[in-house]
């Protein structure tokens, strides 16, 4: 429990591990943070990894555009799955809320943020809870690592970044979660 809010357990996973592809290392943030997303909702044993929803999601040498994301997304898991964007908090706490991570993106450039100097300038992360302290929203997220360095849990205030900050929301249509947490 941080501050009174539980924070849902995901295995975090690093874009630069020895098994996502040389190649997609650079750029793969997006389908890493689907990839741990989907083995949330599948317990470790969703039948696509990160190397195969890079092609699949049309992930480009220089990142995965949020609409591409959610239309190949939905195309990928079918009817009895929610893929939306959001640009609301409201949504977002709402899913935290339910128990849902959330797909994050930093991204200063389509948002047309030129000058802001948010924690990261275009990147994918999984949102996994919130608190709120003194009126301050601040969201608890898995980064995705670094070259060299492991995915590490983070927090970050909202209102500082909320500028740059897109999602996507995903979750099973039906009431009995694939989730039954024991």
């Amino acid at each position: 429990m941080i501050g009174g809010r539980a924070v849902i357990s995901v295995s975090g996973q690093s874009q630069y591990s020895d098994d996502i592809k040389k190649r997609y290392r650079a750029s793969a943030c997006g389908p890493v943070t689907i990839s741990v997303i989907m083995n949330y909702w599948f317990k470790n044993a969703y039948p696509l990894h990160a190397n195969d929803l890079y092609k699949k999601l049309g992930t480009t040498p220089i990142g995965l555009f949020r609409f591409m994301l959610v239309r190949r997304l939905r195309r990928i898991l079918g009817p009895d799955w929610s893929v939306k964007s959001s640009n609301r908090i409201h949504e977002v706490i709402d899913e935290l809320d339910s128990v849902h991570p959330v797909a994050a993106k930093f991204d200063k450039y389509l948002t047309f943020r030129f000058f802001k100097k948010p924690l990261y300038v275009y990147h994918w992360v999984v949102l996994t809870g919130y608190e709120i302290e003194n009126g301050e929203i601040y969201l608890f997220f898995h980064d995705n690592g670094a070259p060299r360095r492991d995915s590490k849990f983070q927090r970050a205030a909202f209102s500082r970044h909320a500028s740059v900050l897109r999602f996507a929301l995903i979750t099973p249509k039906r009431t009995l979660r694939l989730r039954q947490d024991s």
